[in-house]
């Protein structure tokens, strides 16, 4: 039985992981929920029945591949169950492919607890000199602008960005900005978007906001290739700062390639962006 306080909580880990990945599968959900809550020693079986059970009055669903791809297979007991919410998969089947497809063998990648759980908020982000610089680009290229179409104009990027989390690329997601903000009205002459390219990066990699990090989470069981390489090729204390995301994976590469180039040649190609 789940404590109604631990409900919460896992609530609150439902709407974060949806926020940060797109779709999940609910076991991984589990996973990470459990990996971070030990000592809550939740059992898989009850949390998969809360989540199934829960979401008629929460903003999240769950379901099976063949319903969300739009297949009949059958009874199938090795099908994969998915958590999304309903703004990810707004054209099923189409949305489902192409996240799925884009998230195919990616390491995802899961923060700190506290880090983590700030992402149940869908708007979440954190305010940097980047950040506040676009503001400032937005009024300086659209004269007049109210408070609340400056906003609609900033949250349409920080909704584009994170298309990173799903796993599309940084250029992809910049390119699609500069667009986006034109078919909603504002004005981005091609003498500006360069501007405006260069602040989206920055914004990119000025965060410690993980779905603008273009890497995904990571639990306990790990593809044998990428065990094989962190072991040989990465000190325990470098794998643990990669994955709660003190440190970029691409910024060791240099150090590796001294000794063993293949491993560092095999290391960049996972975690290259």
């Amino acid at each position: 039985m789940i404590s109604k306080e631990n409900k919460l909580l896992i609530r609150r880990y439902l709407y974060a992981m949806i926020n940060m990945y797109g779709i999940v599968p609910l076991r991984h959900a589990y996973h990470i929920f459990s990996h971070q809550n030990p000592l809550l020693n939740i059992d898989e079986d009850d949390f998969w029945e809360f989540t199934i059970l829960d979401q008629s009055d929460q903003d999240y669903n769950v379901a099976g591949e063949a319903e969300l791809l739009g297949e009949d297979r059958g009874e199938d007991e090795d099908e994969e169950f998915y958590l999304y919410g309903d703004w990810v998969l707004m054209d099923l089947p189409q949305d489902f492919k192409q996240i799925k497809k884009l998230q195919h063998n990616r390491i995802y990648y899961v923060p700190e607890k506290e880090e983590f759980l700030r992402r149940e908020n869908e708007w979440y982000y954190e305010r940097t000199t980047a950040t506040e610089e676009y503001r400032q680009y937005l009024r300086d290229s659209n004269p007049g602008l109210s408070d609340d179409r400056l906003e609609e104009a900033f949250f349409e990027a920080l909704t584009q960005l994170h298309a990173v989390s799903y796993g599309k690329t940084v250029e992809e997601t910049i390119n699609a900005v500069p667009r986006s903000l034109r078919v909603i009205g504002f004005t981005v002459s091609d003498e500006q978007e360069d501007e405006l390219r260069h602040l989206l990066r920055r914004m990119l990699d000025g965060t410690r906001q993980e779905a603008l990090r273009g890497k995904m989470y990571k639990y306990h069981k790990l593809p044998t290739a990428l065990e094989i390489i962190e072991t040989e090729g990465l000190t325990a204390e470098n794998i643990s700062r990669i994955h709660s995301g003190k440190i970029d994976a691409m910024e060791l590469v240099p150090q590796i390639e001294l000794k063993q180039p293949d491993l560092a040649q095999q290391l960049a190609n996972i975690y290259r962006q």
